[in-house]
């Protein structure tokens, strides 16, 4: 709730039923955040708007009502923190919190209130000023509340142990850690070294040190690593956190903005894979959990057990879309386990069970391996000629991390070559990659009729324009080129650049660079130096299949007009299994008498040079 108004960064505002699958979940305590400013008056007697007391309090409930703790505070007081040495700010934010805590006065003890998120740009001395000011004014409505205070600037721990403590019973500190912050925060690089785990614990230990020397119970209420970071990192990374605030006594909230830092999918109801760290993390639990591809079809697990008391270890492991499932009962001393049998081009994760009825099983966080397959070929069964028109849909057979790489592991759209993660969706007349991300690529085989300069035309759409992507030829590659904005994802605008080509085989790379995002059709090359090649590429109908893979029946379309023609399909034998006259600009070939399997689709229209695709039917 701590946008200027609810809702108002990419989240709903917030439902009851989100309460039911944070109790399902396995969670205890909640922290809202909850801004003020744009629901307080400006001038004195700073009166809150009384309906958006009312509905923080509904919220409340809800929590309060299903039995869970509940943290509310001052979120994005940017204002106050700006202006800190103006009394009439100090004043007001003094009454908000007198409004609030008497709003709140009769309210279970499992409601919590911190004091300010955050203070950045404040003094040491200005913390501890407004820590002493603000919780009097709260006692005098809430004498046994929990209240949580911290530290300046982003609220490190260092800077919770350097303030001053407030001289109350009822306190507890809190601090933030999103170290290191270049990949927590960023996304840079990769995590888990010795040297890395051993800060994160000692910053923990410290902190256990300090909080028992003074006597001052502590929390650390936000911590997380953005989903952009390198997947194994992120889980070691997640679960470090749990098991060192667990060892030393450290109650911990993670930080979820439904964002880059997101865990919980509010519309769709579902949990990334950071909930069981969060719920199933014990400090007893195997650690240091590692994947590694021994060849094509091998994956050995090494890890690190923590207890001997166990009475056993299982082995867990899923594929992209599936649910996590035991593969392998293991002895308590187990440290590796090897995996067979495995798919090439498919991604698989795994976790670590340690058995235990005491307290329960402990989990290990997840991490993921992919299979690169060895083996490419091209889409439609032979390399793309150059000069000649490449549709972009139709990048190279062979599987993530060997002919392409997406972020995400499904085809959004799946129009196309459902089965892999590149997205692909329709558009009139075919299809074009969509829903790109930095950091993608996609590989197409090429041969190249002979040296020379070429240009490589794309044809892109996009509803903002700005997005960037670039080609590859063996290691070298193109300035990145700019996608202009077309105001539509249909409607399509060429861009080009001059690349210098060596004769044969080759692969060409395409790597997405930057968003905003954008959609790519196809690619055309021409010759710089042989126009007439480039008039007689540019003769040849282009041409479309859907759906692919097929089902009962099979749409050949073309991009022009066809007066004369003929489709043939053949199977993985080179047999002639069908063959169809082609009339105007779509053809339906029916399959309902073939088997499942490979074929190869031949098009011959107007008496040019033959098109070929590879084609699945399932």
């Amino acid at each position: 709730m701590e946008p200027p108004t609810e809702g108002g960064w990419n989240n709903s505002a917030v439902k009851e039923y989100y309460f039911d699958d944070y109790k399902s979940a396995g969670f205890t305590c909640i922290r809202i955040p909850v801004r003020w400013e744009k629901h307080t008056m400006e001038n004195a007697p700073y009166t809150v708007d009384q309906a958006w007391l009312a509905r923080v309090e509904q919220v409340v409930d809800w929590g309060l009502q299903r039995g869970l703790y509940i943290i509310i505070n001052a979120h994005h007081e940017d204002w106050l923190k700006q202006n800190y040495s103006i009394k009439s700010y100090r004043d007001r934010f003094d009454s908000i919190w007198a409004q609030v805590a008497f709003r709140f006065k009769d309210k279970s003890d499992k409601l919590l209130f911190e004091i300010l998120n955050e203070p950045f740009g404040m003094s040491v001395q200005q913390v501890n000023d407004l820590n002493q000011r603000i919780i009097p004014i709260i006692r005098n409505t809430n004498p046994t509340r929990i209240i949580i205070y911290s530290g300046n600037d982003y609220t490190p721990s260092g800077a919770l142990m350097a303030a001053a403590i407030p001289k109350d019973n009822y306190i507890m500190g809190y601090f933030h850690s999103y170290d290191p912050w270049n990949f927590a925060g960023l996304g840079q690089g990769t995590w888990g070294t010795a040297s890395d785990v051993n800060s994160i614990k000692a910053m923990f230990q410290t902190v256990a040190q300090w909080s028992a020397r003074n006597n001052v119970p502590v929390m650390i209420s936000e911590f997380g690593a953005v989903k952009s970071c390198d997947y194994n990192s992120r889980m070691y990374h997640y679960s470090t956190y749990v098991s060192e605030a667990l060892n030393n006594g450290i109650a911990f909230q993670v930080w979820d903005d439904g964002g880059d830092f997101g865990l919980y999918n509010r519309s769709g109801r579902s949990w990334d894979e950071i909930k069981d760290i969060l719920t199933k993390t014990y400090p007893q639990g195997p650690t240091a959990l590692t994947a590694s591809v021994v060849n094509d079809t091998n994956v050995t697990l090494k890890w690190t057990n923590r207890t001997s008391s166990g009475s056993g270890i299982r082995i867990e492991r899923k594929t992209d879309a599936g649910q996590f499932a035991g593969i392998a009962a293991l002895s308590p001393d187990a440290a590796s386990f090897n995996d067979t049998g495995l798919e090439p081009g498919k991604t698989y994760y795994y976790r670590v069970v340690t058995i235990s009825n005491s307290p329960a099983d402990m989990y290990s966080y997840p991490v993921k391996v992919t299979i690169i397959p060895k083996n490419r070929s091209s889409y439609k069964g032979i390399p793309f000629d150059a000069p000649g028109t490449i549709e972009a849909e139709d990048y190279d057979i062979g599987g993530e991390g060997l002919t392409y790489h997406d972020t995400d592991p499904a085809n959004v759209p799946g129009a196309y070559r459902p089965s892999e993660g590149v997205d692909i969706e329709a558009r009139p007349g075919g299809y074009q990659l969509a829903y790109v991300a930095a950091g993608e690529w996609l590989e197409y085989t090429l041969n190249v009729k002979q040296a020379g300069v070429y240009t490589i035309t794309a044809y892109t759409a996009s509803m903002d324009g700005g997005g960037k992507f670039r080609f590859e030829f063996g290691g070298t590659a193109t300035q990145a080129l700019t996608v202009p904005k077309t105001g539509s994802w249909t409607t399509l605008v060429p861009v080009s650049i001059k690349a210098n080509l060596s004769k044969g085989l080759q692969i060409m790379r395409l790597s997405l660079v930057a968003v905003p995002s954008f959609n790519i059709d196809r690619f055309v090359i021409t010759s710089d130096t042989d126009a007439s090649v480039n008039e007689e590429q540019a003769q040849v109908p282009m041409f479309s299949v859907y759906p692919n893979p097929a089902g009962n029946h099979l749409n050949v379309r073309f991009n022009s007009t066809v007066n004369d023609g003929t489709v043939e399909l053949y199977n993985i034998l080179g047999e002639l299994v069908k063959r169809d006259k082609l009339n105007g600009g779509t053809t339906t070939l029916q399959l309902n008498n073939l088997s499942k399997g490979v074929y190869f689709l031949k098009a011959v229209i107007n008496q040019s040079k033959p098109l070929t695709q590879k084609i699945i039917i399932q």
